[in-house]
């Protein structure tokens, strides 16, 4: 992927001491942080995946049947998902 970065001079001069500081390319660097960046937005998705579902199971009636718990999480997930429309 390439793309186009408009940063202040500050933010610029800052990029390039950083990048040079560590042996790399200001594009190589930058291309670590971004990468660094999804790979954390991506473990706290999961971790925040994680604790909603321990705390939904924590609200579960102890005689509520794997039936009854399948049929939920398929209503709350039809609830969450994003109505698409594939028409263009």
């Amino acid at each position: 992927m390439s793309l186009t970065v408009d940063l202040s001079k500050e933010a610029e001069a800052a990029l390039t001491s950083q990048a040079r500081a560590a042996h790399m390319s200001a594009e190589r660097y930058l291309s670590q942080i971004i990468e660094s960046a999804l790979k954390r937005q991506h473990r706290l998705a999961a971790e925040n995946l994680a604790q909603h579902l321990d705390h939904m199971a924590s609200q579960v009636l102890p005689d509520t049947t794997p039936e009854e718990m399948e049929e939920a999480l398929e209503a709350a997930l039809s609830a969450a998902r994003p109505r698409r429309s594939w028409h263009q």
